[in-house]
């Protein structure tokens, strides 16, 4: 039985390339896919992430100088650590794209009970008054991060590990979809406790967009929906706050509750078509409160107007072309599940923040990716742009060492080649 790899041409074929013809000439299509987009992908993405990095920094020394007088006596006290976070998330990006992908799905359970462990420390803190209010920020120091942050692209991870892993049978209720949601609802249901509802409602619907993607059952899907949905709901309007904000979206809140985002129209409002230029933000003295962090949409939109915030909009749309076809193009079942679910994360986040800013959503906490001010998010944003990186270089990765392969697999040629061959 012939168990020749399907990669090294027969005897026949492997006579013609003495007459001219190349290994690369033979290499199989399916490798290395011809006239598609993917080549580009990683390249373009890093371009967008960059630039809006950049615009990132200007947006927010703009919105938060008059802010930075007022808290910290210093203008400039948010420009440069946006800069510092935007020279870190830049270096990440590099670190991590540099690496194989592939060693997060063999620490992938690590990853996850990393997370799940720092989500339950957070909460016993809290239990014992040892932290105050919402309980997301852990660290030291000025070395702190939201163990959010991390738990989102722990599951990501880890969902990515499962699919890929349990595609034989993924259809399958016990084996398949149970281990997938009650890993889900654990992680959900931590950070909904910190309180943080709003980043729990999303990672739960970035775990399902994935679990449809990696084709789970539709029924099993729908049946978990209608069973949490209620819930949910109760929770949400458990607490007086996330009530009064739900009021405010459809028109029944008071002033003070709708203060914000009426701020924000406004600063809309003043820019126009083409807004009022840099710096010239009128909104960010003040009226609007913290407007270098979830509301920044609406200085951009006040200082360079519906186009400059449509731009802003559309290399979002451009990173989640480019991250769908890096997953489209990945060359296994685990990067391309783990190269959908940070492209998700990050087109929901980014759109959901917008929303919120134009009034189409209820107000929420999250960030705009890469935007906003932060160390916490951008550094784990810029963590998962770097393994879409990684995943897209795979192909090259696997070129390269095919190419060694059959470089090393050539006979010898010339004069002690041929005495080595009559030998």
């Amino acid at each position: 039985m012939d168990n020749a790899s399907p990669y090294i041409a027969p005897d026949d074929s492997y006579q013609r390339r003495f007459q001219g013809r190349s290994v690369q000439e033979q290499e199989p299509p399916e490798l290395i896919p011809k006239n598609t987009f993917e080549p580009l992908a990683g390249k373009l993405l890093l371009f967008l992430v960059i630039l809006l990095m950049c615009l990132g920094v200007l947006a927010v020394y703009s919105s938060g100088a008059g802010w930075g007088v007022q808290k910290f006596s210093n203008s400039e006290y948010f420009l440069w650590r946006q800069a510092f976070y935007t020279f870190l998330g830049i270096t990440v990006i590099f670190l991590v794209g540099g690496l194989n992908y592939k060693i997060l799905k063999r620490f992938s359970k690590i990853i996850l009970i990393a997370a799940v462990g720092l989500l339950g420390l957070l909460l016993v803190l809290k239990a014992v008054g040892l932290v105050d209010g919402a309980a997301r920020w852990i660290g030291f120091g000025k070395f702190r991060f939201q163990a959010s942050d991390m738990a989102k692209y722990a599951i990501i991870i880890y969902m990515s590990h499962l699919i890929s892993e349990k595609q034989s049978y993924i259809k399958d209720l016990h084996r398949a979809y149970y281990p997938m949601i009650s890993i889900l609802m654990a992680v959900v249901t931590l950070v909904a406790l910190e309180p943080n509802f709003s980043t729990a409602s999303v990672l739960a619907l970035i775990g399902f967009i994935m679990m449809f993607a990696g084709r789970v059952s539709l029924l099993h899907l729908i049946v978990t929906l209608l069973a949490v949905l209620p819930f949910g709901a109760i929770f949400a309007i458990a607490a007086p706050y996330r009530m009064a904000r739900l009021l405010t979206f459809i028109g029944q809140g008071d002033a003070a509750m709708s203060y914000q985002i009426r701020q924000a129209l406004i600063g809309f409002g003043n820019g126009g078509l083409f807004g009022l230029g840099p710096g010239e933000s009128k909104q960010r003295e003040l009226f609007l409160p913290a407007p270098y962090n979830d509301f920044i949409f609406a200085v951009v939109g006040e200082e360079y107007g519906f186009l400059g915030a449509v731009l802003i909009l559309l290399i979002f749309v451009g990173i989640v072309i480019c991250g769908v076809s890096i997953a489209k193009n990945a060359m296994d079942e685990f990067g391309r599940h783990l190269a959908f679910g940070i492209t998700i994360a990050i087109g929901l986040y980014a759109f959901i923040n917008a929303g919120v800013a134009c009034h189409v959503l209820p107000t929420t906490g999250l960030p705009m990716p890469f935007i906003s001010f932060g160390g916490s998010a951008a550094l784990f944003n810029s963590f998962g742009v770097g393994i879409l990186i990684s995943i897209s270089r795979e192909k090259k990765r696997l070129k390269k060492s095919q190419a060694k392969t059959e470089k090393k697999a050539e006979p010898k040629t010339g004069f002690g080649g041929y005495a080595e061959a009559q030998r």
